[in-house]
């Protein structure tokens, strides 16, 4: 019996693109409705593709999904439920801008069913929002997280940044204080990248303007105390939950379950193959199923290559890798081919065993790159 399937929905509209953002995404909304329905389009030809899965997972993201309708949420859901089997209870995520929500918009996604928000917040610091070219106040954002819950949301995530230009790490404390104090139910942490091809990337000396990588690491493991302090278990590098209120959608893709993406710059993982769309709305609004125009990268996947990626997604976890699971799944001897090299990691305790494998300690997680790159095989 094949496992559940996930779905990646890309919605890539924004109000205004921010500084530091390299996703897929514009700021030409008049395009929205065309695209709508070259979404529903694509998602319709997939029927062949469906019969026999079951979604336990649906993610909206972008872009600011929270630009669409509450009637064209509906659709594009309406046409989800038509093609595939969705699970009862399964988690419908949509990633939000705050700013871009109102009670009427909140109460037709809720119908149309998504139960998981996730909130655009980054900091709470005013002269931060606007560095960062955010469209929204701490106001704006508080107004939008209340709204949610008087819609009867009852699983929300607030997105914070840290290693932003200027922010020193009281700036940060102040921010996570601030969240905590709403009490949502999830929250992700993650450290600015600077990317070429952004204004941040193309800003002279912008480096100059962001804290050094050992003050960096004191925002990091200070923020892991203060989350966890408040009832918030580090469960993945980036990402801290009440109990209970894991993102289920991405633990899946971070233990390399299947999942099918839709829209422009959407990626797929599919019987062994991984592909994605190309950058480009308007070849996708002309024909959503023109495959040869669509496709921009197609690879077929040896089982030695998941294989390893699942051991470099896998260590995000804070439950790390379960062996018996590893061999189970790929045929292969994980502690014969990875021991050796974990253990200068296991003697310093960046690499911790567990009862039922390995994982990286909150150091471990500090430099993951490094130690992931010394221990991997890629083909």
């Amino acid at each position: 019996m094949k496992d559940k399937l996930s779905l990646y929905i890309h919605i890539p509209f924004c109000v205004k693109k921010c500084e530091y953002c390299d996703f897929y995404s514009l700021c030409d909304l008049s395009l929205m409705s065309a695209y709508v329905n070259a979404l529903i389009t694509q998602i319709e030809s997939f029927r062949p593709v469906a019969k026999g899965r079951t979604v336990d997972t649906v993610y909206f993201g972008g872009g600011t999904p929270s630009l669409l309708s509450g009637e064209d949420m509906a659709r594009i859901m309406d046409t989800v439920r038509s093609v595939f089997h969705i699970e009862d209870g399964a988690e419908i995520s949509m990633e939000a801008n705050p700013g871009t929500l109102d009670p009427n918009k909140l109460a037709a996604y809720r119908k149309a069913g998504i139960n998981r928000l996730s909130l655009g917040l980054q900091s709470a610091d005013s002269e931060a929002l606007k560095r960062l070219g955010r469209i929204h106040t701490r106001e704006a954002f508080e107004s939008s997280f209340l709204l949610a819950r008087l819609e009867g949301f009852q699983n929300i995530n607030v997105d914070i940044m840290y290693a932003i230009p200027d922010q020193t790490k009281k700036n940060l404390s102040d921010t996570l204080d601030y969240v905590i104090s709403l009490n949502p139910d999830h929250i992700s942490l993650y450290g600015l990248r600077i990317e070429p091809d952004t204004p941040f990337g193309m800003e002279e000396n912008i480096e100059a303007s962001i804290a050094d990588e050992d003050t960096q690491a004191d925002m990091y493991m200070e923020a892991i105390a203060k989350l966890e302090a408040a009832g918030f278990l580090q469960y993945e590098i980036s990402n801290f939950a009440k109990p209970g209120y894991a993102c289920k959608h991405n633990v899946k893709n971070w233990k390399c379950k299947e999942f099918l993406g839709f829209g422009p710059a959407a990626y797929s993982f599919f019987d062994d193959k991984i592909f994605s769309y190309k950058k480009d709305i308007d070849a996708f609004i002309a024909n959503p199923l023109k495959i040869e125009n669509l496709v921009d990268t197609f690879e077929y996947l040896t089982l030695k290559s998941i294989a390893t990626q699942f051991v470099m997604l896998g260590f995000r976890l804070r439950t790390g890798i379960n062996v018996e699971e590893y061999e189970k799944r790929f045929y292969d001897d994980f502690e014969a081919r990875y021991l050796e090299k974990m253990k200068p990691f296991i003697e310093k305790q960046y690499i911790l065993r567990t009862d039922t494998g390995y994982r990286l300690s909150k150091q471990g997680f500090l430099i993951s790159n490094y130690i992931l790159s010394e221990i991997l095989e890629f083909e």
